[in-house]
């Protein structure tokens, strides 16, 4: 696609990344990863938190339709919103809003929130939709929670409350991070009652979908009975794009756009039978030792170092113990000032077929000023180098609790963070625990992981 609005021929330069998709999703990460090392909450996650990271004021103001982010006479920025709305979309727009002050030309005008796309502007609030999905629906967080549920269309309305989030959004992100397969729809009514595909996103395991411009659905399908929103309808349909296969179909009516009277639909598809794929989509827990890998083929032993070089008297201590060379390499690392930074990593050979990776994303020993050692987006950084790593040498991920000890972190962040980074990927990751430790922790057990409470190595603590 060709990009021409003018901030976002900006993003694509200053971010040296072509898809400014992906830039302005960067971007939004980061943030939402910099306002969980300092303690923000939810779901629902309040954007405003995130406005006062960046030292934007919000204000209500009654006489605007929705909301707006202006430039202040002392070039601070200010956003404000219609507080008459509904909370859900008081919060999205909070989050557009932001998503706005991420792009660097941001102050050089006002800007409302158009939903109706326009030459001059579609394309920069369409990106501005893009940042608001992953401020309130962040990344790490949202893994667990749609993949501990059946996808059915009352699940998918309770976390949208939960997160006090619009349905489309929840369809969209759903498709991203899903371990099962499954597709989402959005349609219009147009001439004649028929519904015509607007767009439509698949997950990675969906195959089922050939798609075709300006598709028009079945007339005897059951979406068709979404006459208004809210309405829901539900049914086992094949069609010819669907390649004859039966899919089950969660049908919901959605608000029409502002300045557009076309009544909308959203389509939720997923497969009538979904196949056992546990093994090969969640993270592997297991009783052992890290530092000594279970499996055949090449492995990655993977860990966290700190900005003071030092091994620690954990799991580093012990991996430094069975593999000199880990110490030597890390202290070899250290000298070299101008690599040595949060961020980057650090891969060498212990031999054949077992590799170390460290990650610099702890910041010293010790919270200070109420924010934790560990750096979320630093160690984002980290686990997507690695993902490239191990696909490029065919090889598993072997870890301890990373990030949950003296680096203070969030484990269900942590094991969100690798679930989207690796297991989506297809790469297998095993975490370990340590037998005769402190025992089986209840937060292991989610959907993002595959842990046998009654395995041999549990009784053997």
């Amino acid at each position: 696609m060709n990009w021409n609005h003018p901030s976002i021929k900006t993003l694509i330069n200053e971010t040296d990344n072509d898809d400014p998709i992906v830039a302005i999703r960067n971007r939004a990460r980061n943030l939402v990863l910099k306002a969980f090392e300092l303690g923000w909450e939810g779901p629902p996650f309040n954007p405003s938190f995130l406005a006062k990271l960046l030292k934007i004021d919000v204000l209500p103001n009654d006489s605007i339709i929705d909301s707006r982010i202006i430039t202040l006479q002392n070039k601070y920025l200010q956003i404000e919103y219609n507080p008459f709305q509904k909370p859900e979309r008081i919060n999205f727009s909070l989050s557009h809003e932001i998503g706005h002050a991420l792009f660097s030309d941001c102050r050089d005008s006002i800007r409302n929130r158009e939903t109706e796309r326009n030459v001059n502007n579609w394309e920069l609030e369409f990106l501005c939709n893009v940042a608001a999905s992953e401020i309130l629906l962040p990344y790490a967080y949202f893994s667990e929670e749609v993949n501990k549920v059946e996808l059915t269309i009352e699940e998918l309305i309770k976390i949208s409350n939960k997160y006090n989030a619009s349905l489309e959004a929840i369809f969209l992100r759903v498709t991203e991070v899903s371990e099962k397969p499954c597709a989402v729809i959005f349609g219009h009514f147009g001439s004649e009652k028929k519904i015509i595909l607007d767009y439509f996103k698949t997950s990675k395991l969906f195959h089922y979908f050939n798609v075709q411009k300006d598709l028009i659905i079945p007339k005897n399908s059951v979406a068709y009975e979404c006459i208004s929103p809210g309405w829901t309808s539900r049914g086992i349909e094949k069609w010819q794009s669907f390649k004859n296969e039966e899919l089950k179909l969660y049908c919901i009516g959605l608000s029409h756009l502002k300045k557009e009277k076309k009544q909308r639909v959203a389509i939720f598809l997923v497969p009538v039978e979904i196949g056992d794929n546990s093994k090969d989509n969640k993270i592997i827990i297991e009783y052992g030792d890290a530092t000594k890998p279970r499996g055949s083929g090449n492995k990655i032993i993977a860990q966290i170092v700190n900005t003071s070089g030092a091994m620690g008297f954990g799991f580093g201590k012990s991996l430094s113990k069975n593999y000199p060379i880990v110490k030597k390499k890390l202290d070899e690392w250290k000298i070299n000032k101008k690599e040595f930074k949060l961020g980057n990593t650090n891969f060498f050979c212990v031999n054949p077929e077992l590799y170390v990776f460290q990650m610099l994303a702890q910041e010293g020993l010790f919270p200070k000023k109420n924010k934790i050692p560990l750096r979320y987006s630093s160690l984002q950084n980290c686990l997507s180098k690695l993902a490239d790593l191990a696909l490029e040498l065919n090889a598993s991920i072997h870890i301890p609790q990373i990030g949950a000890g003296q680096a203070k972190g969030n484990w269900d962040i942590i094991q969100g963070m690798l679930f989207d980074e690796l297991i989506v990927k297809g790469i297998k990751v095993t975490v370990y625990l340590l037998p005769g430790g402190s025992g089986y922790n209840s937060k292991l057990k989610s959907r993002l992981t595959l842990f046998d409470e009654g395995s041999t190595w549990q009784k053997e603590k």
